[in-house]
């Protein structure tokens, strides 16, 4: 293999794998030769085996990725060298940065010499300090006790763990009773790869459109690639009647040249006030009454298949620009065009073929089944408590159904139409 030209020799290294199977930075590095490298836990290393997922040149497994100085001891260990540090899962965003630092390669210190990705209460607190002008839901962090220090907030309101993702732990609730049983919900479950969550917060719920800017920062600017509407459902908790969570359903992606101000600006904001400088981010908003609303931000790919999705509605490859910032060869460009794309995950044969039926002129639709989900009786029993966050929150799609096609409201509509069943008002 050869290194294109202005690229560090060395190899890439993925802390977590990404969820929805796309781990689209593999392309990304082997244009490059670069050897690619993923860290996962032994467990969820054999799971992805089992699921048939692509091959990295190297797996090193490692029982906590969260946990940096393990990981870089892993590394050596398996005689690694890394060029570039990223990560594919929410969950270890924080050791990827922090293992890059430590290692002085790439995305430091071009994402910022300072930078550090923040959980989701120092989102707040943060914005709050450095950006008071992006509006925020009140919110308190919860200490060990009832969640009474949240009492002056209104209800409904949110109640989420700090350093979760995929939507995990995030519970509505209505009350006070509601919101001590959410808590101790929370508290019972584990984070993906096992341990405790580090924080959880009450929020004020915010009632409104939900959007998702998907962008690329270079040289401390937001470039937005496209703005995505969201298509969310409540979930009753199992075993916890009357208490809901919330599970993205869908997305609808439109370029993000066609952004109105609003969002470029709290896209700005955003950035500015976290310190970061180069690298893939994704923004969730809340369009309210007076505005968008903040709710929280990720300082990397998007997972649920969007990576896909955002190229498919603007043509822009999200995992090679972000590449491309973090090792200089050249400015990412945001695409001029003015698409649409639309995805849903199908959680039934019924929803698949109905499906089917959407087609019409203009409109391209693309049914993709997803393989028989394997047993998780062929792991060792020893493996299913690190996995228990992934069976509950990453298994149940049977495929997923994409719409595109020319400008206008027919998708949203379209897709709207196939999953009404499951949106909440």
């Amino acid at each position: 293999m050869t290194v294109a030209a202005g690229n560090p020799p060395g190899d890439f290294v993925q802390v977590g794998a990404t969820r929805d199977g796309l781990d689209p930075y593999l392309a990304c590095a082997r244009r490059r030769g670069m050897r690619t490298v993923l860290v996962e836990t032994p467990a969820y290393l054999r799971w992805r085996r089992l699921l048939g997922r692509r091959e990295f040149d190297v797996e090193v497994a490692v029982a906590r990725p969260q946990d940096p100085d393990a990981v870089r001891a892993s590394l050596a260990a398996a005689a690694v060298a890394p060029a570039l540090v990223l990560t594919g899962f929410e969950r270890y965003v924080y050791a990827g940065f922090a293992l890059a630092r430590a290692l002085r390669v790439a995305p430091w210190p071009g994402a910022g010499d300072g930078f550090r990705p923040l959980d989701k209460r120092e989102q707040r607190e943060t914005l709050l300090r450095g950006a008071p002008q992006v509006a925020q839901p009140r919110f308190v962090p919860l200490g060990p006790g009832d969640g009474d220090e949240a009492d002056p907030l209104a209800f409904p309101q949110v109640i989420k763990p700090a350093d979760g993702g995929g939507g995990l732990g995030v519970l509505l609730v209505d009350g006070a009773a509601q919101r001590r049983r959410a808590l101790d919900r929370v508290r019972n479950l584990v984070n993906y790869g096992g341990g405790a969550f580090s924080a959880i917060v009450a929020e004020e719920f915010v009632k409104g459109p939900e959007l998702s800017l998907q962008g690329v920062a270079h040289e401390g600017g937001a470039v937005l690639l496209s703005v995505c509407e969201k298509l969310t459902s409540l979930e009753e908790v199992r075993g916890e009647p009357g208490l809901a969570g919330f599970r993205e359903v869908g997305h609808v992606a439109r370029a993000g040249g066609g952004a109105p101000p609003a969002l470029r600006e709290l896209a700005q904001a955003c950035l500015d006030a976290t310190g970061y400088r180069a690298g893939p981010f994704h923004v969730d908003v809340i369009q309210g009454p007076s505005g968008p609303v903040f709710v929280e931000m990720g300082f990397r790919l998007s997972g649920g298949g969007l990576v896909a999705l955002v190229e498919k509605a603007t043509g822009a490859d999200w995992a090679e620009l972000a590449f491309r910032t973090h090792l200089g060869d050249a400015v990412p460009v945001p695409p001029p065009g003015a698409g649409i794309a639309g995805q849903v995950s199908a959680v039934s044969e019924h929803e698949l073929t109905a499906a089917e039926a959407l087609q019409e002129p203009g409109v391209a639709v693309e049914i993709q089944r997803a393989a028989p989900p394997p047993d998780p009786a062929a792991l060792p029993a020893d493996d299913l408590p690190v996995l228990a966050s992934d069976l509950a929150r990453h298994t149940g799609a049977v495929g997923r159904v994409v719409v595109s096609g020319d400008p206008g409201d027919r998708i949203p509509a379209l897709l709207h139409s196939l999953v009404a069943h499951r949106l909440r008002g």
